[in-house]
């Protein structure tokens, strides 16, 4: 073989595993919901809890911290479980996608009830509605680690070629910069153009904005999360189907 051959042979399969434009964009869709989220649950949460929920300061800490932990705890689990090649009949589908697609339906069902008030237990003492939170805090930091994980190990799966990887992960941040900016828009908007009073602090009074809020925010991330299951294939054996060659 001449020299030059092996590095022109590389050449062209990097050209020719080069991922189309609209299925880097469907990858970066696959983490919108989990960025949505993660912008309400880092900037709003507190504010929720302390303002419009009433809660002691120390306990809405509490509750932000255990699902930090939770987070801690499970992200090692999901990582060493979506690893693992296992027969079971959901994982056809795409080990990766499957715990994409778990962690999603986690992240669906827990978010929207810790932005809300205690079903049933309005009144109940705050210890008491510290537990139920806990429930849907720990139900959905396991779905975001689980969508998180899944999500950046599909990255070496859809192609080989180290600057596509690259680009990959660029469009990946730059979809979790507009989630963020989508977020403050539109608490922005709920809490500002919808009000006749400005200058009010934040109260008990505006919780059905803060589900508004998060139900905008969500179905955004529901759409998006539609599109990356739709569009970025993955095969049984951890391949995607868009690196055949």
């Amino acid at each position: 073989m001449e020299p030059g051959t092996s590095s022109s042979i590389d050449d062209y399969a990097e050209i020719i595993r080069k991922l189309p434009v609209y299925l880097k964009l469907a990858y970066g869709t696959g983490h919108v919901l989990n960025d949505i989220c993660a912008s309400m649950w880092f900037t709003y949460l507190l504010v929720f809890f302390h303002l419009v929920l009433g809660f002691d300061p120390a306990l809405a800490g509490v509750v932000l911290l255990i699902g930090q932990i939770a987070d801690g705890l499970v992200t090692p689990f999901v990582g060493f479980q979506s690893d693992r090649n296992d027969n079971f009949w959901l994982c056809r589908y795409g080990r990766r996608k499957t715990w994409h697609l778990l962690g999603t339906i986690c992240v669906l069902l827990g978010f929207p009830f810790i932005f809300s008030q205690c079903i049933g237990c309005e009144s109940s003492h705050q210890y008491a509605q510290l537990v139920y939170y806990a429930a849907f805090v720990v139900i959905f930091q396991f779905g975001w680690a689980a969508v998180q994980i899944s999500h950046l190990a599909l990255v070496p799966e859809l192609t080989p070629a180290e600057h596509e990887r690259t680009e990959l992960i660029a469009i990946r941040f730059t979809f979790t910069v507009f989630s963020n900016v989508l977020v403050y828009c539109i608490m922005w908007g709920v809490l500002h153009v919808t009000s006749d009073e400005y200058d009010v602090q934040i109260g008990p009074n505006d919780i059905h904005k803060f589900q508004k809020v998060v139900l905008i925010g969500i179905t955004v991330g529901l759409v998006a999360s539609v599109i990356f299951h739709v569009v970025v294939k993955e095969s049984a054996n951890g391949n995607a189907n868009g690196n055949e060659i």
